[in-house]
């Protein structure tokens, strides 16, 4: 047999429940209709005894009265007995409902307490817990030790890096020496006459092309 045969289902109501609630269902509707039976007895006899009333029979009339009295009181019996049947229905339904919760909390008390047993209990949950701590924590050494440089050292590092800025200064100061030859050649196109004393001044060839353009748009 399987693991979960030893588990109970949810039992279904007892034959003995079943019959009691199917024979409260069939009495309940019996009881109706004869309840129906009556109601219309008692119109029947309440017309009657109107009717002899006003053709002047009193004694008709007066039995026909005592009839309808007869007939509310069996009407009043059967509504109590009813009314204790859909009850006492009611009660047995509310036990197989009970009933079938706690065999279902029975059943589930003893999956659980097995679950536990497999697991070994709280403790044996933290010390797998501590284990696999104590693996993930290994396997993240082991994951930085094949991650790192062989071959390298430290001062290796230091004297490469060292050199690395020394090729660095030179090539900074080889284009610092580029950047002022280049500013050294290019000089002005154009002569600069400084005026002697007491001479006049030597116009520029851009204050020339100027005034001749001024000239022109006088003209």
């Amino acid at each position: 047999m399987g693991a979960g045969s030893s588990v109970r289902r949810p039992a279904a109501p007892t034959k003995a429940a079943m019959a009691a609630i199917a024979i409260n269902d069939e009495t309940i509707v019996n009881i109706s209709k004869k309840e129906d039976q009556l109601q219309r007895k008692i119109g029947a006899e309440f017309a009657n005894a109107k009717k002899f009333h006003a053709a002047g029979k009193k004694r008709e009339a007066r039995q026909c009265i005592q009839k309808k009295k007869m007939y509310e009181q069996q009407l009043t019996t059967l509504g109590t007995s009813k009314m204790n049947l859909e009850n006492q229905k009611l009660t047995m339904e509310s036990l197989n409902t009970t009933t079938k919760i706690n065999v279902a909390l029975r059943n589930g008390k003893k999956a659980m307490k097995k679950q536990v047993k497999t697991l070994g209990g709280a403790d044996k949950v933290d010390d797998l817990m501590d284990g696999l701590e104590e693996v993930q924590t290994e396997a993240q050494e082991i994951d930085t030790a094949m991650n790192r440089q062989v071959g390298l050292n430290e001062a290796d590092d230091d004297e490469n890096f060292a050199e690395f800025e020394e090729l660095m200064e030179e090539e900074l100061a080889a284009d610092s020496s580029k950047v002022d030859l280049g500013r050294a050649v290019k000089m002005p196109s154009a002569p600069i006459s400084l005026p002697a004393a007491g001479t006049k001044r030597v116009m520029t060839d851009e204050e020339r092309e100027l005034a001749e353009l001024e000239a022109a748009m006088a003209g």
